[in-house]
């Protein structure tokens, strides 16, 4: 029996539409002491992306603030997750899950550099800072 392939956008679309559904049947504020993450268990230590869930559970009920004391980088992450699923809907109306259209290379570019800054900048705060402290 020969695998079924599913579809690029597909996937995308149950991840981000998952991802987004869950952030606003969440309470905010339910949440906040909610930690993840395994490298937290693991080590104790937030990694430079722990906060996103909470995060995105914040700007879904509006609280921008909130999400970014939880994580800087968390409506940068959130924006591209509602631009893949609206990318996705589109190609699902259109019936082109199999051909999603790419998006602009500027843009691409733009988002890369400023999550390797963002999140830099939070890996900086989380470790090394705590290293200079100490």
């Amino acid at each position: 029996m020969k695998p079924v392939k599913i579809p690029e956008g597909a996937i995308h679309l149950v991840v981000t539409g998952g991802a987004l559904a869950t952030s606003f049947v969440l309470p905010h504020g339910g949440v906040d002491g909610l930690k993840l993450c395994p490298f937290y268990h693991l080590t104790g230590t937030e990694c430079p992306f722990c906060g996103m869930t909470r995060g995105f559970v914040a700007i879904s009920h509006l609280d921008p603030v909130s999400a970014i004391e939880f994580n800087p980088g968390s409506p940068l992450i959130y924006a591209a997750f509602v631009i893949v699923l609206i990318r996705s809907l589109w190609s699902w109306k259109n019936n082109q899950l199999s051909n999603l259209p790419q998006f602009p290379s500027p843009l691409t570019r733009i988002w890369t550099l400023a999550c390797i800054a963002i999140f830099g900048y939070v890996l900086f705060i989380r470790w090394i800072v705590p290293l200079v402290n100490f």
